[in-house]
């Protein structure tokens, strides 16, 4: 399961605003950039690695839709899933 936001900036005692002011502050990305960035990480391993369904992929790696995780996926990559996994598999 992907972290709240909303549970971390509880856990670290700021409200939601902000935490996520602090986070961009010090990572130079938005929180939602970097649970991106981490979902995709995790994507590029199960493409390389495994047989499972584009869709299995994408529900395993907490996208809620396929197209949200076609979408974010070609974003930051420059390829399609497909594709990816075409070049990268062994």
């Amino acid at each position: 399961r992907n972290p709240d936001v909303n549970e971390l900036a509880s856990i670290s005692g700021f409200s939601v605003s902000h935490f996520t002011r602090l986070f961009k502050q010090y990572t130079n990305m938005s929180w939602y950039t970097y649970l991106n960035r981490q979902k995709i990480m995790h994507v590029e391993r199960l493409l390389a690695s495994s047989r499972l369904s584009m869709t299995e992929i994408a529900m395993q790696s907490g996208f809620n839709s396929l197209a949200t995780f076609n979408r974010i996926f070609k974003a930051e990559k420059h390829c399609t899933p497909s594709e990816y996994r075409s070049k990268y598999r062994f």
